[in-house]
């Protein structure tokens, strides 16, 4: 009797649900998180690694997710009073590749490689290294970083974005 249940229980097919591919990537919503951050940033370039002289810096960013937690970005900044500067303000302009670590609930993390061009007197190229930290409040974040750039700079800004 054990024998014919046993056999009776390979033989039947196993109640199984059917298997279903995942959806397709959806360009417009991605799980609905943000495609687009819009940012101001504000602060201090330090020369010589920190022991220098300041320098104002204004400039403001917008990118694009182009992947999870991967960001393509066009920034562009003023610094004041740079060494070589033959202006008063210097344009900066950059390509940026944000990767954001998500940490905690609002918490992100930043590492930032950037590459574009200066205007102190002639056109020069200008690289750019940064850790960052944001604070995301809903549509709304709150962003600081620290920068590696040229000219032996290290620059501190604070910033506030906007994220749709």
């Amino acid at each position: 009797m054990t024998a014919a249940l046993l056999a009776l229980a390979l033989a039947a097919p196993l109640a199984q649900e059917e298997w279903q591919p995942p959806p397709a990537y959806d360009e417009e919503d991605a799980g609905g998180r943000p495609r687009f951050f819009l940012s101001a940033w504000g602060g201090q370039a330090l020369e010589e690694g920190g022991g220098g002289p300041s320098h104002g810096v204004l400039g403001g960013e917008v990118a694009w997710a182009a992947f999870e937690h991967l960001d393509l970005g066009l920034a562009g900044y003023g610094y004041r009073g740079l060494p070589e500067a033959v202006r008063a303000t210097t344009p900066v302009a950059l390509v940026r590749l944000i990767q954001r670590y998500p940490t905690r609930a609002g918490v992100e993390a930043t590492f930032t490689l950037g590459i574009g061009a200066a205007r102190p007197d002639d056109w020069v190229l200008w690289l750019q290294v940064a850790l960052g930290v944001r604070v995301v409040l809903g549509p709304l974040f709150l962003g600081g970083e620290l920068a590696f750039e040229q000219y032996d700079l290290l620059r501190l800004t604070g910033g506030l974005g906007v994220s749709f």
